[in-house]
């Protein structure tokens, strides 16, 4: 299996293909990083730069190309900071997916320190005792406390997503090169930088005790960049905090051009090294570390830790989907419907991934529930569901786990009620499959009642997650009230799952000139 992954940060975008056998082996097949600066005046003014928009869909475009040659059998993309806070970032996701065909999700700071923390700890075999992962992107600076020993793969005492990200931070606080320098220390850019840094890391530090570490693990670009400036005249990889503020001391008051001189500075970098050196010295400074040691672990590690995992213990539906088309197409099943389901739920899914938290292996099993849920209707469209069921548990489909056979049909068999499934009803003893059920089972009936008339003319153009609200907005001029009011009648166990109210909205179709 082929995979693509995509983490778009604030500063970078990071492509690697990675080709995963049945044996959990992994093989690096391409690795690639573009500085297209999408963060690029997100914390001054609340929305993404149009130029930096653009750079990044081209970035997207070339990545899917490459994916194509490679013969990629699926692509996963991750945001973080930058568009976590921009205002417009649905309307981007919205772009990203219509011109390159690739689902782009933004996920939490939580999630993100997590699989940071996954990458590094899965990597880096050798490490032991007590260690802080630290990755200071453009936006945001994870930290996380391990406990690692000989006998465990590392236990996460503490981690948090702090807004401390390199660009974040130039942006708002030091704003040029050099900073403003004064006497008057409340007009001096590096001291209230400081004082601001200083202030985020305590409050959490101390209120929930967290405890010290002499050695920071530190993942990001930042990093390492530092890393080669401090390490250029021997050949360490680690460096001291004491060189760290020798270093800082020497930028902090020199211009872009003068940075450029400093030996094995990075030009792509250099606006935004000093932000990010003053960040690490003030973690380093709370944490009481002495030493950090650079990890080319991250992100992406995490999420290919996650998908390994997932190759040797989960389903090959991902390679059956084709199949389950061909059947439907011998069955008379016409594809009108159920395609326009499985692009409803498939979005869905990954436009609420932050309000279902299923982890991505589970879309699978949704897209292939989209495209079996009325194979029924062969035998009798009027008891369709019971036939669709029957249907599906008896089909031979290589590969398929038999629980994994049961999983579909029971969904096949539930989509259509609008019923809460209680006691007995709920297939399924173990509480993670019957989360994961409920919750796909309560995607597929939206999904499904959003193309009540078999139409096909209805295009979710837009989700919003407002406090206890989601909000979609449909467009499309075959959107009838009858969709509207099947969607009502089945959205009870979505709002009672998701703890959030469903609402629709109709959105106008621009008219063509």
């Amino acid at each position: 299996m082929r995979i693509g992954i995509i983490d778009l940060g604030t500063n970078s975008v990071r492509f690697d293909v990675q080709e995963i056998d049945s044996q959990r082996q992994v093989r690096r097949l391409h690795r690639e990083k573009l500085m297209v600066r999408l963060g690029q005046g997100v914390f001054l003014h609340g929305r993404l730069d149009p130029s930096a928009a653009q750079r990044t869909i081209q970035a997207f475009l070339s990545f899917k190309q490459t994916a194509e040659s490679l013969h990629v059998n699926k692509i996963i993309a991750f945001a973080t900071s930058a568009l976590r806070e921009a205002s417009d970032r649905e309307q981007f996701l919205k772009i990203v997916r219509a011109q390159t065909g690739i689902a782009l999700r933004v996920i939490s700071g939580d999630e993100e320190a997590r699989l940071i923390a996954q990458g590094i700890l899965g990597g880096e075999k050798s490490l032991r005792g007590r260690l802080a992962l630290v990755d200071i992107g453009g936006g945001s600076a994870e930290i996380s406390v391990c406990q690692r020993g000989r006998a465990n793969g590392g236990k996460i005492l503490r981690s948090f997503s702090f807004g401390l990200g390199a660009a974040r931070i130039q942006q708002v606080f030091l704003k040029s090169n050099p900073p403003k320098r004064s006497k008057n220390p409340e007009k001096d850019a590096v001291i209230h930088t400081r004082e601001h840094v200083k202030g985020t890391l305590l409050a959490k530090f101390l209120t929930e005790s967290w405890p010290p570490c002499s050695k920071i693990i530190g993942s990001s670009g930042t990093i390492q960049a530092l890393a080669k400036i401090i390490n250029r005249k021997n050949r360490r990889r680690s460096f001291e905090r004491k060189e760290l503020k020798r270093l800082i001391k020497q930028m902090q008051d020199l211009s872009i051009d003068e940075l450029l001189a400093i030996p094995g500075m990075e030009p792509k970098r250099v606006d935004i090294i000093l932000a990010g050196a003053i960040v690490l010295e003030e973690i380093m400074d709370a944490l009481d570390a002495e030493t950090v040691i650079p990890t080319e672990y991250a992100l992406r590690d995490g999420i290919l830790d996650e998908e390994k995992r997932l190759a040797g213990t989960a389903t090959q539906l991902i390679f059956r989907i084709k199949d389950l088309e061909s059947r439907m197409a011998r069955l008379g099943i016409p594809k009108s419907h159920y395609q326009k389901v499985r692009e409803i739920a498939v979005d869905l899914f990954d436009r609420l991934a932050r309000v279902h938290k299923l982890k991505a292996s589970w879309r699978h099993y949704l897209e292939a529930a989209t495209i079996l849920h009325d194979v029924g209707e062969a035998i009798n469209p009027a008891k369709h569901s019971e036939h669709s069921y029957y249907i599906v548990k008896n089909l031979d489909i290589p590969g398929m786990k038999p629980w994994e056979t049961d999983f579909l049909a029971e969904l096949c068999r539930h989509h259509s009620s609008a019923k809460e499934i209680k006691g007995s009803d709920l297939p399924f003893d173990e509480p993670p499959k019957r989360e994961a059920f409920l919750k796909i089972l309560a995607l597929l009936r939206i999904a499904d009642a959003l193309d009540r008339n078999h139409r096909g003319g209805i295009k979710v153009d837009s989700v919003a997650i407002q406090g206890q609200t989601i909000k979609l907005k449909i467009q499309g001029p075959l959107a009838s009230d009858l969709e509207f009011l099947r969607v009502e009648q089945k959205k009870e166990l979505f709002e009672k799952l998701f703890k959030r109210r469903l609402i629709l909205e109709r959105v106008k179709t621009k008219s063509r000139r």
